[in-house]
């Protein structure tokens, strides 16, 4: 009988932990940004606390005007879309998590910049803390 009360006690204590852990991670003000610049392509990738995710979208959103691509802060792409100026490229984001990626070769100097332009917003809204 005392053997089965320390094991529904550890088992209780190690469920507790594993949750503050699990809570405490994804809620992390971790930081990650990567950005590649090669001749054939702009890559941007970034990991985040999960509550910035809504001001991301909105940037995002605010920058490919008239276009727009998040409805939700809860919204999983993984897209290659086209802008209404035929900018092209890849967006893989969730929450807490972005790539975007364009092809050099395949748009215009002015839409590579605007990409880089907006990454580079995405930049500094999420090293605002």
């Amino acid at each position: 009988m005392k053997t089965s009360f320390f094991i529904a006690a550890f088992c209780l204590l190690s469920l507790s932990i594993f949750i503050g852990w699990v809570k405490f991670e994804r809620n992390s003000d971790d930081l990650s940004i990567s950005v590649s610049d090669t001749d054939d392509t702009f890559t941007y990738t970034s990991s985040f606390n999960e509550d910035y995710t809504g001001r991301v979208q909105d940037y995002i959103n605010h920058s490919i005007k008239p276009n727009g691509l998040f409805k939700s802060t809860h919204d999983y792409f993984d897209v290659t879309t086209t802008l209404a100026d035929k900018t092209e490229f890849y967006v893989k984001e969730s929450p807490g998590k972005l790539k975007i990626e364009i092809d050099k070769k395949r748009n215009s100097y002015a839409s590579y910049m605007r990409i880089k332009k907006m990454c580079e917003g995405l930049s500094n809204i999420l090293k605002e803390r």
